[in-house]
């Protein structure tokens, strides 16, 4: 009785052992070299498997694609499927060798061998060798070349555009500079000192515009006859500069006295007569006068 039991026992072992089968098999057994072959691997088994380095157990043969491994988990068991696709560039004949799989209890599964070919790709023999002809000659058409000619011809019409507007622009801002600079700077400024009078902002009750156009024709004549910067400078600042040029004492007296007055105006809210104001565009009209004839007398000596 004791003996019937274990031989039972050890069968049952074996059944459950034995529950681990290995498919493999390839979608063809030849192509031509550069062709792919699908190699499919089936497993089905109740263990978890270590999976073997394919691409280093088929070599030489190259894998061109490692397809991942899809399980699918059964009741009693696992179903492992994995496809990979191989590749050669050389000819001949080649066996995969068996593929080892190792569960985590130390058993070890081996797959059959497959054997595939990879064929020479045949050549035309029929097609004769002929000899190199020179090139053809390809006679000029005018209708080919047309839309090149025609846009060679706008590019150029355009180039020539850019260029006159341009000269005719620059030739203009030279006119005008030269315009500028041929009035001479005391003429310039009694012109302004004139349209300033007859603007009558003294009369209309407009002192602070009256006083801040007139010291902006004062400094533009002082920055154009002695070559200074007076238009940003503060009154002290514009003394000193005219001070460098050597102007008569009396003369620097009756520029800071004016420039004062229009800075009482422009920034203490001062507000002159009219009588006082008239004195001080009298006193400009002098002042361009004066600087302008010991400017003179200067270059003279």
């Amino acid at each position: 009785m004791n003996k019937l039991i274990y031989i039972f026992v050890f069968f049952c072992a074996n059944l459950v052992v034995a529950q681990t089968e290995i498919t493999i098999q390839s979608d063809t057994d030849y192509v031509f070299i550069g062709d792919i072959i699908n190699i499919d691997l089936a497993i089905q088994s109740n263990e978890s498997l270590i999976w073997p380095e394919i691409e280093e157990l088929i070599a030489p043969l190259e894998v061109q694609n490692l397809g991942k491994i899809d399980t699918l988990k059964t009741d009693n068991s696992n179903v492992y499927r994995q496809r990979v696709a191989v590749q050669s560039f050389d000819t001949g004949k080649f066996v995969l060798p068996s593929l080892a799989f190792t569960s985590l209890l130390g058993d070890t599964f081996y797959s059959d061998s497959v054997a595939i070919a990879f064929l020479a790709v045949p050549l035309d023999t029929t097609n004769a060798i002929f000899d190199i002809k020179e090139p053809i000659e390809v006679p000029f058409n005018f209708a080919e070349a047309q839309p090149y000619i025609l846009g060679g011809l706008a590019l150029l019409l355009i180039l020539l555009l850019i260029f006159f507007l341009i000269k005719k622009f620059s030739n203009k801002s030279v006119e005008k500079v030269e315009e500028i600079i041929l009035i001479p700077c005391e003429i310039e400024a009694n012109e302004a000192l004139k349209q300033l009078d007859s603007k009558a902002y003294i009369t209309k009750g407009l002192v602070k515009e009256h006083y801040v156009e007139l010291t902006e024709i004062l400094r533009h004549y002082f920055d154009r006859e002695f070559e200074i910067d007076t238009l940003e400078s503060t009154t002290d600042e514009t003394i000193a500069l005219l001070k460098d040029n050597n102007l008569a004492v009396k003369l620097i007296e009756q520029i800071s006295e004016l420039l004062v007055e229009a800075d009482l105006v422009k920034f203490a809210k001062s507000s002159p007569d009219s009588r006082t104001s008239n004195n001080y565009m009298t006193k400009s009209f002098e002042i361009v006068e004066n600087c302008h004839k010991m400017k003179t007398e200067v270059k003279d000596v």
